[in-house]
């Protein structure tokens, strides 16, 4: 009788634990989960001007933004301008790691056959997004990071899912910034590079044969040297061309 009673306390110890134990991992998993995004969307540090950047929660990016942008480089190559920030009421939120390599794609003319092609992970609708600029420039070395400015350009316009002619203004390895308008007041910052490999010949020269019956539009663009004037995207576009600089060997503006 003592055998047969043991056994039947054991077997009863083994559903109760049977039932309790998925209760706690449950718990325990809804604990670190709350604590990891609690932790994650309060890292911060400075960059300068009082912004700052924060690493949010992956999982917190909704699915309905793009996760990257693809650039179709005629008849070269295809890129990918990364999303690398986010800025939501003058805060700039990084979500790229940084010190992640970036690798160039490559474009072969001065007037530069190109299309965006957004890429979402989910859902898909170009209604709620909206290019507000696109920032093109090289690169280098340096006295003064305005002295990179006054060598970029920022243009308007810019279509999704549309090929247009892009006036590429330099040669070599460049960056390129789009900025888009998220429907929600947010912008999202996606960023990559470029290996210029363009004919020597001037850019005057070649202009004078582009066909004025296209009906390939040649985006509008001025100097990027007053992007100062928005601090949010001048600092986030700062941090992004100074890290790779920093990369190159240039340690000027970090």
């Amino acid at each position: 009788m003592i055998k047969i009673f043991r056994n039947d306390k054991r077997n009863l110890f083994l559903i109760i634990l049977s039932i309790i134990t998925p209760i706690s991992i449950f718990v325990m998993g809804y604990g670190i989960s709350a604590t990891s995004q609690a932790l994650g969307s309060n890292v911060t540090t400075d960059i300068g001007n009082n912004q700052s950047e924060s690493i949010p929660n992956p999982n917190s990016i909704s699915s309905s933004i793009p996760s990257n942008i693809s650039v179709t480089i005629e008849p070269k190559d295809t890129g990918t301008l990364y999303l690398s920030a986010i800025i939501s009421n003058g805060d700039v939120n990084f979500t790229r790691n940084l010190d992640d390599e970036l690798f160039p794609f490559q474009v072969v003319n001065w007037y530069q056959l190109t299309k965006f092609t957004p890429n979402f992970e989910k859902t898909s609708n170009l209604d709620n997004l909206n290019v507000s600029g696109l920032i093109v420039g090289p690169l280098q070395d340096f006295d003064e990071y305005a002295d990179l400015l006054e060598q970029a350009r920022t243009y308007s316009d810019v279509p999704f899912d549309e090929t247009f002619i892009l006036d590429v203004p330099n040669r070599d390895v460049s960056f390129m910034l789009l900025q888009i308008d998220f429907s929600n007041g947010d912008k999202g910052i996606y960023y990559g590079l470029y290996d210029g490999n363009q004919e020597h010949e001037e850019k005057s020269e070649i202009s004078l044969r582009l066909n004025p019956e296209s009906s390939l539009k040649i985006l509008e663009s001025v100097s990027a040297d007053e992007m100062p004037l928005n601090e949010p995207l001048y600092n986030v576009t700062k941090k992004l061309v100074c890290n790779d600089l920093y990369k190159l060997g240039y340690e000027k503006c970090m």
